[in-house]
C-alpha cells in the first residue's frame, strides 16, 4: 500500500504554477506597457507562493526531521536559503521592470525573464532533492498517521485562501488518480460549503469531460 506523501502534491502544485508563469513572461511584449505589468503581476503570486512554501517546511517539517537527519536538514536549509536570495534577487528585477520606460522597459524585461530562470532551475533541482532524501527520511522515521497529523497541522496554519489557490494548481498539476485521492479525503472533512468551493473550482480550472470523470470517482 502506498505511504502517505507530504510533498509531490504540493510539489506538482508548484511545478504547474511555474510552468505557466515562465510561460507568461517568455511570451510577454514588454514594449507594451500593458503588457509589461501584466506580466509583472503575473509573477507576484508565483514568487509569494514559493516563499509561502518554504515558510511551511521550515515551521512545520524541517524541525520534526532534524533530530533525525540533521545533516539532511542542514543541506535543504541551505538551498531554502539560497532560494531566498533569487527570490529577492527576482522580486528586485520585477520592480525595476514595472518602474522602467519606454526605452528601457524591452531590457528590464529580459533581465527579469534571466532572473526567473535562474530562481526556477534551483528551486526545481530543490524540488527534486526533497523528493529523493526528505521523502524517504519521512517514511523511515514516521508512520502515516504521524505524517496525517503533520499535514494537519500545515493545513490548519494556512488562511482558507491560501489553500484554495494551492488547490487550484493541484487541479492544473496533478493527474486523475491523484486528484481522486485527493478530493476522497476531503470530501470526508470538508464541510458542505467548503466543497462547494472546490466544486467551483474544478469545474473552473479542468477540461468538463476530466472534471466529470474527477468529480464522479471522488463521489463529489
Amino acid at each position: 500500500m502506498p505511504r502517505f506523501d507530504l510533498f509531490t502534491s504540493i510539489h506538482k502544485a508548484l511545478r504547474a504554477e511555474i510552468y505557466e508563469t515562465g510561460t507568461t513572461l517568455q511570451t510577454a511584449d514588454f514594449a507594451d506597457e500593458q503588457g509589461a505589468l501584466e506580466a509583472v503581476v503575473a509573477l507576484g503570486p508565483a514568487l509569494g507562493h514559493l516563499r509561502h512554501h518554504h515558510d511551511l517546511e521550515e515551521e512545520h517539517v524541517f524541525p520534526r526531521v532534524k533530530p533525525l537527519e540533521e545533516e539532511l536538514i542542514d543541506d535543504l536549509q541551505l538551498e531554502h536559503d539560497q532560494v531566498e536570495r533569487l527570490l529577492g534577487v527576482a522580486a528586485i528585477a520585477a520592480e525595476e521592470t514595472a518602474s522602467a520606460d519606454a526605452a528601457a522597459r524591452v531590457g528590464a524585461g529580459v533581465e527579469l525573464n534571466r532572473r526567473y530562470n535562474e530562481l526556477i532551475a534551483l528551486f526545481l533541482e530543490h524540488l527534486a532533492h526533497e523528493e529523493a532524501t526528505l521523502l524517504p527520511a519521512t517514511w523511515k522515521h514516521f508512520d502515516d498517521a504521524q505524517l496525517i497529523a503533520i499535514q494537519r497541522v500545515i493545513i490548519t496554519a494556512q488562511q482558507p485562501e491560501d489553500l484554495m489557490q494551492s488547490l487550484q494548481w493541484m487541479f492544473k498539476g496533478l493527474n486523475r488518480l491523484e486528484l481522486v485521492d485527493l478530493l476522497s479525503a476531503a470530501k470526508a472533512t470538508m464541510p458542505p460549503p467548503a466543497l462547494d468551493a472546490v466544486r467551483q473550482m474544478g469545474a473552473a480550472t479542468m477540461a468538463p469531460a476530466a472534471w466529470s470523470v474527477v468529480r464522479e470517482q471522488a463521489g463529489l
